[in-house]
């Protein structure tokens, strides 16, 4: 029997012949896209970016793209940037939120003159370390916040500012912001420093000094001198605290005993109520 010997220039043509087939206008209706990927022999690489030049344009509309391009090797294609949250190395289709921005004061209160510490958390999917987040503080008296430090988030989207001694002395609110998120506004409270002093001991009806200053200055602010009598407390000197912001009065005491006093601050808008330590004198007969 003798074998029909084909020419492999024929079998070239013939296949180029049905690829130009199915490419050609009248076959397209019928067709569906095509994959391109050369470098993978089976499946799809699902990280690929869309195609940015396969479609084509039917009577003027566009339409979808006959040919699919896709990426050689996997890859993030879904940065946070396009709005969709993302895995290492795959896309999901979840939309992508901003986040949360949480924030905090230790200590609320606080006292005039100590370390103040603002902290919190930015709340993204997947969690960014290094970003910048920015603390905003208006002081009291201030109608406009201003910026008041600067820092970066850690592998866990966590943030601190530590404010050193001294900054901190008046009421003020804070609020953070960090990839175009602002934090809820914290109102911080800051106590007075207030100062009571005098003798231990005193003899019924003897004039004694009660004195003192309270820091930051509340000059021409008047204090209160109380003395606690079973559980309240009664107002017994109402000095007015000079231009260094330090009072002084003397007082008697009519019966012997112990006493036990402390100087009260009212509540202002620089700061909250604030009191003394509290200060015993035992008055002898």
């Amino acid at each position: 029997m003798r074998r029909l010997i084909v020419p492999s220039s024929l079998l070239f043509l013939a296949a180029s012949l049905c690829v130009m087939a199915m490419l050609s206008p009248a076959g397209a209706a019928g067709s569906v896209p095509h994959i391109i990927c050369p470098q993978q022999r089976a499946g799809v690489i699902t990280c690929c970016p869309p195609p940015t030049n396969g479609a084509h344009k039917t009577n003027g509309a566009k339409s979808s793209p006959r040919i699919v391009p896709c990426c050689p090797v996997p890859t993030n294609c879904c940065p946070q940037s396009s709005g969709t949250c993302c895995a290492q190395t795959a896309c999901c289709a979840t939309p992508c939120t901003p986040g949360a921005l949480t924030i905090a004061s230790s200590p609320d209160p606080s006292t005039a003159g100590r370390k103040v510490v603002i902290s919190g958390g930015l709340t993204s999917n997947p969690a960014v370390a290094g970003t910048t987040v920015v603390l905003w503080r208006e002081l009291s008296g201030q109608s406009t916040f201003h910026q008041a430090g600067q820092t970066t988030t850690d592998s866990a989207g966590q943030y601190k500012f530590t404010l050193s001694a001294g900054m901190v002395n008046a009421d003020q609110q804070w609020y953070v912001t960090a990839n175009g998120v602002q934090s809820p506004t914290l109102h911080q409270l800051v106590n007075a420093v207030v100062g009571l002093a005098g003798l231990h001991n005193i003899v019924v009806g003897h004039a004694m000094l009660l004195s003192g200053h309270v820091s930051p200055s509340h000059a021409g602010q008047i204090v209160l001198i109380e003395q606690r009598k079973g559980s309240q407390w009664t107002v017994i000197a109402r000095p007015r605290l000079g231009h260094a912001s330090n009072y002084g009065v003397m007082h008697r005491f009519a019966r012997a005993g112990t006493v036990v006093l402390r100087t009260v601050l009212p509540g202002d808008a620089r700061n909250d109520r604030s009191g003394s330590s509290t200060l015993t004198v035992t008055v002898k007969p």
